[in-house]
C-alpha cells in the first residue's frame, strides 16, 4: 500500500517565517529622541533612509543634518575596482544643476579628488582626510574651496608626505592638522597595521573633524 500513487499531494508542515522589523539589537525609536532636538537648534543631529536600486545592483545611503539641512550620499562601490567605479555619480546625480560637495578619506579622499579632476566646474568644494593626495596629478590651477585635514600621527599618510604633494591641491585650500590624531581615527578602522599611535581619543578626533567640515560647507552654502 506504501507503492500506491497518491491522488493528494502529501502535505508538509508550513516553515517556519522569520520574524519581521529591524534586526538593530536595543534599538531606540526616533519617536524617544529628545524634545529639543526638533528645535533644529544645534549641529548634529541626522535622520537617514536608504534607497535599493534595480535588481539590488546599486544603493544609495542619505543621511540628512536637521540643523543645517545638508545631505550627504553614501554611494556603495565596487570593492575590487574603486577607481573606476565612481564615475557613476555622473550617472546618479544632476551635478551641472545641483550644489554639491565631494570628499572622502585615504583612498576615498584620492577618488574624489581625481573626479575633480577629470571633471572640472561640477562640485562646489572638495573635502579631504588622511590623505597625500593628490599626487599624480596637479589642482593648484583650480578655483575651488577646499579643506584637507591631516593628522600629527598618521602612519599612512604622513605629515612630510602630506607636506610634499602641497602644491598640488588647489591654491585656496585650507589646511588643519589635528595634533595627537592619526589615520584610522578619521573613521572607525580599529587598529591598522601601519597606523601609528594616537594621542587624543576617538571621540576627540572624529568632533574636530566633523566641526571642522561643517563649517567648510557652511562656508559654501553661504556663498551659493
Amino acid at each position: 500500500i506504501k507503492l500506491l500513487v497518491r491522488k493528494k499531494t502529501r502535505r508538509r508542515p508550513p516553515k517556519k517565517r522569520r520574524g519581521g522589523g529591524s534586526k538593530i539589537i536595543n534599538q531606540v525609536s526616533i519617536d524617544s529622541r529628545p524634545k529639543h532636538i526638533n528645535l533644529r537648534e544645534e549641529i548634529g543631529h541626522w535622520e537617514g533612509d536608504l534607497v535599493i536600486g534595480k535588481n539590488h545592483k546599486s544603493a544609495i545611503g542619505t543621511i540628512v543634518e536637521r540643523k543645517t539641512g545638508f545631505t550627504c550620499h553614501l554611494i556603495k562601490m565596487d570593492l575590487r575596482m574603486p577607481q573606476w567605479d565612481y564615475s557613476k555619480i555622473n550617472e546618479m546625480f544632476d551635478l551641472k544643476n545641483g550644489n554639491y560637495i565631494i570628499g572622502g578619506h585615504s583612498q576615498g579622499a584620492k577618488i574624489a579628488s581625481q573626479f575633480v579632476y577629470e571633471n572640472p566646474n561640477l562640485m562646489n568644494g572638495l573635502f579631504l582626510l588622511g590623505t597625500s593626495h593628490p599626487r599624480e596629478f596637479d589642482l593648484s590651477d583650480r578655483n575651488l574651496p577646499t579643506i584637507k585635514l591631516y593628522a600629527e600621527f598618521d602612519g599612512l599618510a604622513s605629515v612630510p608626505e602630506v607636506m610634499e604633494n602641497k602644491a598640488k591641491l588647489p591654491k585656496n585650500t585650507h589646511m588643519i592638522k589635528v595634533v595627537g590624531g592619526n589615520h584610522s581615527q578619521f573613521g572607525y578602522l580599529g587598529k591598522l597595521l601601519l597606523d601609528s599611535a594616537p594621542f587624543i581619543s576617538l571621540e576627540e578626533q572624529q568632533k574636530q573633524t566633523y566641526n571642522n567640515r561643517i563649517l567648510f560647507m557652511d562656508r559654501i552654502k553661504n556663498r551659493i
